[in-house]
């Protein structure tokens, strides 16, 4: 902390003083002592439930339907009486949920939610094998699924109950449209849980091997829940005017959620918290950037949430004008470091629109660091300041502490860190046990920044110098022309390493691997700048959350 950061300090230890809305208190857990919200929700139903007082508000757009509070709860309610009166469904049973972003995704969520079962978002991505895993791994009763994603689950389980969210009823299917025909108007109760019973099996992105099952509790999620809405009050403190002007707006808040609903940053960040606070959301089936920003424009969404790659799209894209921006009051990157690039667009296309970004992973369902504002305005290149309830450390390869200020990779222990990993009936063979490697390499600045270098596996060692690939990435982006960068650690014989980088010019750019590494000697030490340079038309290798695969990346370019 310094001068320039004080304020920031001074503002959240009022919010977390003692008696006040986010103080904090130590929670001991399986031995582990935890910082906490002390005012936090106990049950994942319970926080859910609130969104029940917004009535005939506006919760989803979706394709040119709508639904309000009142018409999502009278559809949770009629799912909760048929898991619960027609399939037995109770405390602890786990129900998957496979299907691509669409209002049915979260009536089950927010119904498996209610009658205490655990829900299982299974990557909408997936084919047949991948899905196939999902559900053994998690020893699924029963799946919610859409006409694709069951297709896929069918050609290796034919007799799964399963509810289809856009198809008829058949032999081991109910279609979802005949549940909300139900002749009951009953409102489902909470079922009481034990706030360390589990609530959610979110399966990690797995871009480097088979995606594992974080297993969340219900402490986990409300004090991830709640860590959001630090981060607002946060950011309400230290961006007043902004924030009152925002308040003042004849226009109500609407969110644009483009990400997966099986990804922490969608389901969390956006659709929960939105559910509970009132505010609309505008769903999109999947990121698709013409349908984008005709959303953006029509509906004058106001904010703007997604992985950096979708950002940059949207606001590079010549269709994106004044009109498109002025609405807007908080557009956030997540999942990765803010490139340059997208904080100078952030700058010229987001008209008065406040800009943040930040840090988590699944397996602490997203809570990391975060900001937004001025001090995002500040520090681009940053991660946010770090949550209250994630303790961090840095370590080097043997799990010793590195010097403050010094990158290393992150570990950390918080109370929204998961409980462990779980598959086939039982947890796996790595449980969490207070502290966790993240894979994540980082540090903490003197004025209290979270700083992401990159990843531990995609660090390149060349001549005993460290190359963040992020780094090398970001400056790539700057090149005129390029639409994507993928950096990679060759072997070689002399170095070690050597740096070798793949890019996907826009169209009708050009560009030659002579003019990349003149482009990289002006701006980067002579060990980062790359050895080999392909090009491609092809988009680079991502996963469902738009990370790179570095692995495939690899082999499809360098054998």
């Amino acid at each position: 902390m310094n001068e320039f950061t004080k304020p920031y300090f001074d503002a959240v230890a009022q919010l977390m003083a003692p008696t006040a809305p986010f103080e904090i208190e130590t929670v001991e857990v399986g031995g582990v002592p935890l910082r906490a919200f002390k005012n936090a929700e106990t049950s994942l139903g319970a926080f859910l439930a609130a969104g029940r007082n917004h009535g005939d508000a506006l919760f989803l757009q979706y394709q040119g339907g709508s639904w309000s509070y009142a018409g999502f709860f009278g559809a949770v309610d009629k799912v909760c009486d048929w898991l619960v009166n027609d399939q037995g469904i109770s405390k602890g049973d786990r129900i998957a949920i496979a299907m691509r972003n669409r209002p049915e995704w979260l009536v089950a969520f927010v119904a498996a939610a209610i009658v205490g079962a655990v829900a299982v978002p299974l990557n909408s991505w997936g084919k047949a094998q991948e899905l196939q895993q999902g559900l053994e791994d998690s020893e699924a009763s029963l799946v919610f699924a859409d006409e694709a994603r069951l297709g896929y689950i069918r050609e290796l389980n034919s007799s799964l109950t399963a509810v289809s969210a856009d198809g008829e009823s058949t032999d081991h299917t109910t279609a979802m449209a005949d549940i909300f025909e139900r002749d009951t108007a009953a409102v489902a109760e909470v079922v009481a849980v034990d706030r360390h019973d589990p609530a959610i099996l979110m399966f990690t992105s797995g871009t480097s091997g088979r995606p594992k099952g974080a297993m969340l509790s219900h402490f986990n999620c409300c004090q991830a829940l709640m860590n959001v809405e630090f981060i607002g009050a946060g950011t309400y403190m230290t961006n007043m005017e902004e924030m009152n002007q925002q308040l003042a707006s004849p226009t109500p808040p609407k969110t644009l959620l483009a990400v997966p609903l099986f990804h922490i940053s969608g389901l969390l960040s956006q659709a929960l918290i939105n559910l509970r606070h009132g505010r609309a959301l505008f769903m999109m089936y999947k990121w698709d950037i013409d349908e984008a920003i005709r959303i953006v424009k029509d509906e004058k969404i106001t904010v703007l949430m997604g992985a950096p790659v979708m950002l940059l799209e949207l606001l590079k894209n010549e269709q994106f004008g004044d009109d498109h921006a002025a609405h807007l009051t908080n557009v956030s990157a997540g999942g990765a470091a803010t490139p340059e690039l997208l904080s100078e667009l952030y700058a010229t296309k987001t008209g008065s629109a406040m800009s943040g970004g930040g840090w988590g992973m699944t397996e602490t369902m997203g809570s990391g660091a975060a900001f937004t504002g001025r001090y995002f305005a500040e520090r681009p290149d940053a991660s946010g300041f770090p949550s209250p309830i994630v303790e961090f450390s840095f370590r080097d390869e043997e799990a010793n502490a590195v010097p403050a200020g010094e990158p290393g990779e992150i570990w950390v222990r918080s109370a929204a860190a998961i409980q462990g990993y779980f598959s086939g009936g039982k947890p796996s063979d790595e449980p969490v046990e207070g502290w966790m490697a993240t894979g994540d390499v980082g540090y903490i600045s003197d004025e209290g920044f979270l700083y992401i270098c990159g990843r531990v596996k995609d660090m390149i060692i060349r001549g005993g110098e460290n190359v963040y690939p992020s780094e090398v990435e970001a400056c790539l982006l700057e090149l005129p022309g390029c639409e994507e960068a993928a950096v990679i650690g060759l072997p070689h014989d002399t170095w070690g390493e050597e740096v070798a980088a793949v890019i996907r010019m826009s169209a009708g750019q050009s560009s030659d691997a002579g003019e990349v590494v003149a482009f990289c000697k002006e701006r980067l030490a002579g060990f980062k700048v790359p050895a080999h340079v392909v090009f491609t038309d092809e988009p680079l290798e991502r996963n469902a959350l738009q990370k790179l695969l570095k692995a495939q990346i690899r082999e499809h370019y360098f054998g």
